[in-house]
Formats: C-alpha cells, structure tokens, sequence
C-alpha cells in the first residue's frame, strides 16, 4: 500500500505544479533569436534581462511595450535594441528611462509625444537612437536636446525647419547626427552652426550650395561629417574652407575638378582624403599634389585611361610623400612608366595590370619593369602569397 500511496502523492504533486523537477530555462520559453520575440511578460523581461549573455539585447520583433516590462527590461547593462517598437507611451518611456546600460535604440518608432522625449531625455545612457523619426516638432526637440548622453541619432528627418534646428542646436553630447537630411537650406544651416558641441553629422547630404557651405563653416565645433556629397563646385569648396573647425569630411567625393582641389587644399580642416574619387584628370592631380592636406591614396581609382593620363601619372609622380593606388586595373605603358618614376608609389603586382593602348591610339610598347620595382613587386607577391595561405 505504501508505494501506491507514494505514487498518489506524486501525481498528486504534479497536478497541483508542486513538483521540484528541472527548472525551466529563458531557452526553454524563448526563441533563441531574440529579435524573434513577439510578447514579453515583465517576468520573462527580467529573466531575459538578468540572463542574456551578450552585449546587446536586440528585442525588434516586440511591436508594444508596457510600463512593466519596460521596467524588467531596464535592469539589462548591455546596449539595447527595440527598434519593432512603433509606439511608446509616456509610462513605458519613463521605466526604459532607468536602463542601465549605455545605449538605447528605438528606431521603430515614427512619431513621439512631447511627455515620452521628455521621459527619455532622462536615460542616463551615452546613446539615445530615434532614427525613424519622420517630423519633429520644435517643443520636442528641445526636449530631446536636454538628453545628457554623448550620442544623438535622429538620421530620420529627411528635412528640418530652422525653429527645430535650433532646438536640436542646444544639446550638449559629442555627437548630433542628422544623416536623413539630403537637402539643407542656408537658414537651418546656419541654426545647425549654433551647435557648439564636438561632431555634427550630415552624411545624407547630396547637394550643397555656396550660400548653406557657408553658414556651415560657421560652425563652431571640431568635426564637420558631409561624406554624402559626391560632387563640390569651386564656390561651394571655398566657402567650406572657411570652417575652423579641426576636421571636415568630404569621404564621398567620386569627381573632383581642379578649382575645387585648389579650394579644398587651402582649407586648414580638410582631412584630405579622397577614398571614392574614381576619375582623375591632369590639372585635378596636379593641384593635389600641392595639398599638403591629401593623404596619397587613391583606392578607388581603377583605371588611367583618359586621353591625359600620362600627364596624369606624371603629376601624381612628383608627391611629396607616399602615393597609392592599390587597385588599379588598366594603365597604359607609357603611362605606368611615368608613374613609377616614384618610387615609393603603390601598386598592384604588374602581371595583374591590363596594360591599354597609349592615349594617342599607339600600340602598347613592351613595359620593362626597373629593378627596384621588380624586387619591390617579388616582397609584395610574397606577402599577398603569405596572407593568402593564412586564411
């Protein structure tokens, strides 16, 4: 009787969930992929919170968020992801204003009430990201500026008003990023130039006038980001070279003419470097020659084939410093003999180059490679032979 007895006892225990078996685990109840996550209780928040082993907690599958889980969720020291999150209410944005870890991004999120900035401009964290902000009214975002963190991403707002600008202008962090923006007018620039914190980024920006390059250049932190530009008139260059700043990136430069060079060379900010600059004609490259700014490398360029190209290689030869053109594809003989007349120029092994016919029509003469260049080009086919065997 007693085993049967013992038998009931334990369904007994079962039925009422009394029994002390093997503890589920966050796995057991939980995708793996945490982005997959639809629905969170506030107790599987703060198990998740408590046991997520990464250094980023991406939740972009939860789509609402209550003031409850939001508080659980808080407790995570990570960087943290919601960014599935289209709505937030005042309340929850108060308790994800007490997470503890260092970066908040809620991307998802297209509009916020002027309570739930003014909750989240208390997170005591370095990162506040709202890129999926589509409008801004000034109220919020002068609420949002008070935000005491480094970093403040708003790469949504494809456009801006100066009243907002001048809002956005009062945050004190390192970093105001405004990547969205692909047009400015010369009176949110020049709202924009009041910031007088470390970084402003524009990277979005397609097209720039000499009017708004000029209230930009007033701007009076260190770092001016317009790697979104692809192209720079002469007047547009100069105005820019106007900004005391420490630095100014102009990364996306795919076309370059001679009068800009010569402005950008006398800027004192120009980080001089040119990685997506593809085309390169004589006058152009001699003017960068005489920048003492321009760093020499030009990975982007593939081929020297235009009708100038000797004159080209020629100019780019007479650098005071290293010069660089690791992936170049088509070069003329004459043309190549003319660049190597640097010694320290960089190139891809000679067996890779297509060597083209030279800018007057003429046949490709047979290229003699000097001696130097052929014991130069044997320690760089050991080394690309050595990187190739690592792998």
């Amino acid at each position: 009787m007693k085993p049967a007895r013992s038998l009931l006892f334990l369904v007994a225990l079962l039925v009422a969930g009394l029994w002390l078996g093997p503890t589920r685990t966050l796995a057991d109840e939980l995708p793996k992929d945490t982005n997959k996550i639809k629905s969170l209780t506030p107790e599987q928040a703060k198990r998740i919170a408590t046991d997520f082993k990464g250094l980023v907690l991406q939740l972009e599958g939860l789509t609402t968020l209550d003031a409850e889980t939001a508080k659980a969720l808080a407790e995570f020291k990570g960087d943290l992801s919601l960014d599935g999150l289209t709505t937030l209410s005042p309340e929850a944005a108060k308790a994800l204003a007490e997470f503890k870890g260092s970066g908040l991004s809620l991307n998802g999120l297209t509009t916020l009430f002027p309570e739930a900035a003014k909750a989240l401009a208390e997170f005591k964290g370095s990162g506040l990201s709202l890129n999926g902000l589509t409008t801004l009214h000034a109220d919020t975002a002068k609420t949002l500026a008070e935000f005491n963190g480094d970093e403040l991403h708003l790469g949504g707002l494809a456009t801006l008003s100066p009243e907002v600008a001048k809002a956005l202008a009062e945050f004190k962090g390192e970093h105001l990023l405004l990547n969205g923006l692909a047009t400015l007018s010369p009176e949110v620039a020049k709202a924009l130039a009041e910031f007088k914190s470390n970084r402003l980024y524009l990277i979005g920006l397609t097209t720039l006038d000499a009017d708004t390059a000029k209230a930009l250049a007033e701007f009076e932190g260190r770092v001016l980001f317009l790697n979104g530009l692809t192209t720079l008139d002469a007047d547009t260059a100069k105005a820019l070279a106007e900004f005391k700043g420490d630095s100014l990136f102009l990364n996306g430069l795919t076309t370059l003419d001679a009068d800009t060079a010569k402005a950008l060379a006398g800027s004192k900010a120009w980080d001089g470097q040119l990685p997506e600059l593809t085309i390169l004609d004589a006058d152009t490259a001699k003017a960068l020659v005489a920048a003492q700014k321009w760093d020499g490398h030009l990975p982007s360029l593939t081929a020297l084939d235009s009708p100038d190209s000797i004159a080209v290689a020629q100019s780019l030869a007479t650098r005071k410093g290293p010069l660089s053109l690791p992936n170049l594809k088509k070069v003329s003989p004459k043309t190549l003999s003319a660049l190597i007349e640097k010694e320290d120029v960089e190139i891809p092994l000679i067996e890779t180059l297509e060597l083209i016919q030279e800018p007057d029509g003429s046949g490709n003469d047979d290229f003699v490679i000097p001696k130097w260049l052929e014991v130069r080009q044997n320690q760089q086919r050991r080394a690309e032979q050595a990187a190739e065997q690592a792998k």
